[in-house]
């Protein structure tokens, strides 16, 4: 007895952690793997029934699927849940979603929206259409807009100027970010007389201006400096009396606004998005300031017909950008984009999944398509901070993918659908829903991949167990708890 060491299973227990396996025979898979399971969880080596779900919103939004849902993160923490259904947000109060005042009829219903958080705003877009910000009161364009401008000027009575003069404006929301100047006035001349500025434009509701500034020359000069700021968006008159000499700063040149995004994702004080109007463009805002978008702050990726932007994803210092061929990644050493370097990685599969990709582990899952067909689920992983593209691996190179065990059970997975794809993280387990079974349009089933080391067998990486039941549109975690829309047109 003594010239034996019993080493599996350990301590006298038989271990249940290994999942679902339907790629190798029953004869030959680990005795901790099943061949048949489902809506079951692991707990410390042991396998039991899962436990159930209960609807949040006691009362119904309407006869609408859950396109996004998200927990936007306040002051002191402060939570708020913030839904999208039939094109308009909600909030969630108490067990009811109210409706958010000014974000009514803003998208376009059966849309997912893509959102992320900066500065604590929520930053929402559909693509094809304007994107807006959330702050948990105001729902207003992401971008600084400015109208033309309208306003009219004659001569005054005596005063200080005096000569040729142009004049532009410029709208200012409520975190002090000013819009790119409008565009000039027609010349006003005028000799040792005031200017009288009538018609001023006001900013719509859902532009979210604060304050306007109007921006003037100097006599017969053509840099537009600042002349006065009208603290509010309803004034419509100015008296210029401002001598040339007391003219302030020069107007801004290059706070464009963002572009009609779809996917965006918050990375090292930035947001990147990508451009429905140009699909291989990604672009990013200024450093700590998400409102604007400079005219040349974007990088070129893949190319203008089938490697275009399909989603975003992080890990580590680097930004990775799924395209519809090829995953790329924008290695960031530091925030100075003349620093960045764009790497093609090395995987013989992308994601056209905007909602799918989720961190573990230092690694990146994403729901894997090759050749435009859905593969299972792949990782991609970096494993140090030189930009070398021979550094940059995936868990997916030579054909094996994270979900290698469970492929078979997954190949039933409507490609048609792939973009439906939702995955979040939760307490060491990804939740990955998406579209099962040929004639099925929407997400029907979940498929729980447990990546917690500590209680799975030796060597083996990830086990897999399919949930079914669940219709997930998209999840979140709100309050600790885990949370999901419905992806069918019940309202919850």
């Amino acid at each position: 007895m003594g010239l034996f060491k019993k080493i599996y299973p350990p301590n006298g227990k038989q271990l249940f952690d290994g999942g679902l396996d339907t790629k190798y025979e029953k004869s030959i898979i680990p005795d901790n793997e099943s061949p048949d399971c489902l809506n079951v969880i692991f707990d410390a080596g042991s396998v039991g029934t899962r436990d159930g779900f209960k609807i949040l919103n006691t009362t119904s939004v309407g006869s609408f699927v859950n396109d996004g849902v998200y927990s936007r993160q306040g002051n002191s923490n402060a939570e708020t849940m913030v839904a999208f259904f039939n094109g308009a947000g909600y909030t969630l109060a108490g067990t009811t979603f109210t409706t958010i005042g000014s974000a009514q009829s803003v998208f376009t219903a059966g849309v997912r929206v893509g959102a992320a958080q900066q500065e604590q705003h929520l930053f929402c877009g559909t693509g094809g259409v304007i994107p807006y910000k959330y702050n948990g009161t105001d729902f207003t364009r992401h971008g600084v807009y400015v109208k033309s401008n309208t306003a009219s000027y004659v001569t005054g009575g005596a005063g200080n100027p005096n000569g040729m003069y142009q004049y532009k404006i410029v709208f200012v929301n409520s975190q002090s970010v000013e819009s790119d100047a409008s565009e000039a006035a027609t010349t006003i001349t005028v000799a040792s007389t005031k200017v009288e500025i009538s018609s001023i434009p006001v900013g719509p509701q859902s532009w979210g201006v604060a304050t306007r500034r109007i921006y003037r020359t100097v006599t017969s000069g053509s840099t537009f400096l600042r002349l006065a700021t009208l603290s509010d968006n309803t004034t419509t008159t100015y008296s210029d009396n401002i001598a040339d000499a007391s003219l302030g700063t020069a107007a801004p040149s290059d706070h464009g606004v963002p572009p009609k995004y779809s996917t965006i994702i918050y990375h090292n004080g930035r947001l990147f998005m990508n451009d429905t109007d140009n699909p291989s463009y990604v672009w990013y805002t200024d450093l700590n300031e998400p409102y604007t978008v400079g005219a040349a702050s974007f990088q070129i990726i893949g190319d203008t017909s089938t490697d275009q932007v399909t989603g975003f994803a992080v890990t580590d210092n680097s930004l990775i950008v799924f395209c519809g061929k090829n995953p790329w990644v924008i290695f960031m050493q530091d925030t100075t984009v003349s620093n960045w370097r764009v790497i093609k990685a090395k995987s013989n599969f992308t994601s056209k999944s905007p909602f799918g990709a989720f961190s573990y582990n230092n690694k990146v899952g994403f729901p894997a398509v090759q050749n435009d067909v859905f593969v299972g689920i792949g990782s991609i992983e970096g494993i140090t901070t030189t930009p070398d593209v021979t550094q940059l691996v995936s868990g997916a190179i030579g054909g094996e993918l994270t979900s290698s065990r469970v492929e078979t059970d997954m190949f039933d997975m409507v490609s048609a659908y792939v973009g439906n794809f939702s995955s979040i993280v939760y307490k060491n387990k990804a939740y990955i829903s998406m579209t099962k079974v040929s004639g099925s349009t929407t997400n029907n089933r979940v498929y729980v991949m447990d990546f917690n080391l500590g209680v799975l067998s030796d060597k083996q990486n990830e086990s897999w167990v399919p949930w079914s039941g669940l219709n997930a549109s998209q999840f979140v975690i709100y309050a600790g708890n885990l949370y999901f829309g419905s992806s069918t047109a019940n309202g919850y």
